[in-house]
């Protein structure tokens, strides 16, 4: 199982990225923001979410945040994470990515997705 999602950071920053590990992933999240970040995690194949991510990263080149010479996988404040969420669905749709959004509002606190047995009072 592989994973792409789409993350919001507490200041309103629309992000995305890829990982095999959404669990720890999100928690790596919630330790640097000093708080609990939610995503929206799309699962399926590993190639759809690299070829998905690079799609965005092509896409909004001049909208990426940029930190002293570092792209993020943050985008500009300037884009919404609807504008995003758009796109990113727009994408699977006419490109036929193997990805389907399995958890809308995730954090680590839920619990494993791989167990299926998410907390959804979190």
């Amino acid at each position: 199982m592989y994973y792409f999602y789409l993350i919001e950071s507490l200041g309103g920053r629309a992000g995305f990225g890829i990982a095999q590990d959404i669990k720890e992933r999100n928690k790596q999240y919630c330790s640097h923001a000093g708080g609990i970040v939610k995503m929206q995690v799309y699962s399926g194949l590993r190639a759809h979410a690299k070829a998905l991510e690079r799609t965005i990263k092509t896409q909004y080149v001049d909208n990426i945040w940029i930190i002293e010479e570092w792209k993020t996988e943050w985008l500009n404040d300037n884009i919404p994470m609807s504008e995003l969420k758009e796109y990113v669905d727009s994408l699977i749709a006419e490109r036929h990515f193997r990805l389907k959004l399995i958890v809308p509002n995730y954090d680590f606190t839920q619990g494993n997705i791989e167990e299926g047995k998410l907390n959804e009072s979190s």
